[in-house]
């Protein structure tokens, strides 16, 4: 038996279709009214008004700094495990990107290095819920209460995460959501903000207008990609193909994550690429509105085989998993566990069929372009080292869930 590391939500045909309204030459009826209804449905999952969709999450963040109404200079907190470029988009809209690390051994942020680093010149506080794990919002909330900041919540990978019954990115001033490759919801690219505040949107909403139309190749070049991916890792060619391909280049690297990765080179911008100041267009609208279609099935499977991985192997001797909060509803975008030798259990069960992955984010801290920042977070240094995630996401039989746990409960390292 093999098991893939991912498998992409976006069908085969719908890629293909969006391909071909690319091209058409004739548009669709109502083309703006195809993006609202996306935004108003993906925000009616949350409770919420319709939301306002960017390029890329990072732009959308970067347009919630200029219009959220901070005065420039002050300090945005984020976290030390996060897409580099965020360092990136903060420094371009006028602020100082401050670093926070995360909890020893988990994927929530350190509330006590949060509180620190929190002062007089803080602005703004950025809280990614990484791998679906939920923060305690209401920890986040007095600390955004005593100082008087708000906050922006990054649900990128935590679509369907709870706090006390309620949904994640519902909590803070705005959140901001990634629609790119393995979202619960792709549109081969894309961002969404969703927030309480009509104003913050309307303006938000202003900036889109503004906004270029964006040019056809990259879209078309992300559209292969995910067809490339979809095709390597469907199962017959995994099997017979793929994996032992990827076994066979192990010991030179894992060529796979650096094809996927959409980050690969981190440097400090002098100004955002004109290629991220793009609409958000009624194609990639049409592909969302299909994926929210499916989205609450999909997403429920992928919870249940979460918690079904979490019972069954939190009790192994040699590894340890992220610890979950009380009162919090985990949707697990991702299964991480934390190992004293990564690279060596990813060995261990790739020699059984399984394939895995170590982090794709950045360390914020360890990133040369950012060493003037003089980051620490020597807590999230350890997760990101010692980090392997096993394969976790809707579509996996039982069989290859349960052979999961039985290869990595095998595993004494």
């Amino acid at each position: 038996m093999t098991v893939a590391r991912i498998r992409p939500t976006l069908p085969v045909k719908d890629i293909l279709s969006f391909v071909f309204r690319i091209f058409a030459r004739k548009g669709a009826a109502g083309q703006e009214k195809i993006v609202s209804q996306f935004e108003t449905l993906f925000a009616a999952r949350y409770g919420l008004p319709p939301g306002v969709c960017f390029s890329k999450a990072r732009v959308a963040f970067y347009f919630l700094l200029k219009n959220i109404g901070l005065k420039s200079g002050g300090e945005v907190l984020i976290s030390a495990v996060h897409v580099a470029d965020f360092v990136n988009m903060i420094r371009l809209a006028g602020f100082k990107p401050v670093v926070v690390d995360l909890a020893p051994g988990a994927y929530t942020i350190d509330y006590d290095d949060l509180e620190r680093k929190t002062t007089d010149k803080s602005a703004l506080m950025l809280i990614t819920h990484l791998s679906g794990y939920a923060t305690d919002m209401d920890r986040i909330l007095k600390i955004s209460a005593h100082y008087n900041i708000p906050v922006i919540e990054d649900c990128s990978q935590a679509v369907s995460s709870q706090y006390g019954g309620r949904p994640l990115g519902t909590f803070g001033k705005a959140a901001i959501f990634s629609l790119s490759l393995l979202k619960p919801v792709c549109t081969l690219s894309g961002g969404m903000v969703l927030s309480h505040d009509n104003e913050l949107l309307d303006r938000l909403r202003r900036e889109t207008v503004k906004l270029a139309p964006p040019l056809k190749i990259p879209l078309i070049a992300e559209a292969v990609k995910n067809i490339i991916i979809r095709m390597a890792v469907s199962p017959v060619l995994f099997h017979w193909m793929t994996f032992p391909l990827m076994r066979l280049v192990m010991p030179l690297g894992d060529y796979f994550s650096k094809y996927q990765k959409t980050n690969k080179t981190v440097i400090l911008r002098k100004s955002i690429p004109p290629d991220f100041l793009v609409k958000f267009i009624w194609q990639q609208a049409v592909i969302g509105l299909s994926q929210l279609a499916t989205v609450e099935n999909r997403e429920k499977e992928r919870t249940e085989y979460g918690i079904y991985l979490y019972d069954r192997l939190r009790a192994h001797p040699c590894i340890s998993l992220p610890p979950t909060i009380k009162g919090s509803l985990n949707s697990f975008w991702l299964f991480p566990i934390l190992c004293k030798d990564a690279d060596k259990l990813k060995r261990f069960l790739a020699g059984y069929g399984i394939d895995s992955s170590k982090f794709l984010l950045s360390l914020l801290c360890a990133e040369e372009a950012f060493k003037e920042y003089s980051y620490e977070c020597e807590s999230a240094k350890y997760v990101k080292e010692h980090t392997l995630f096993i394969p976790m996401y809707s579509g996996l039989t039982r069989d290859q869930l349960d052979y999961t746990v039985q290869m990595v409960g095998e595993y004494r390292g």
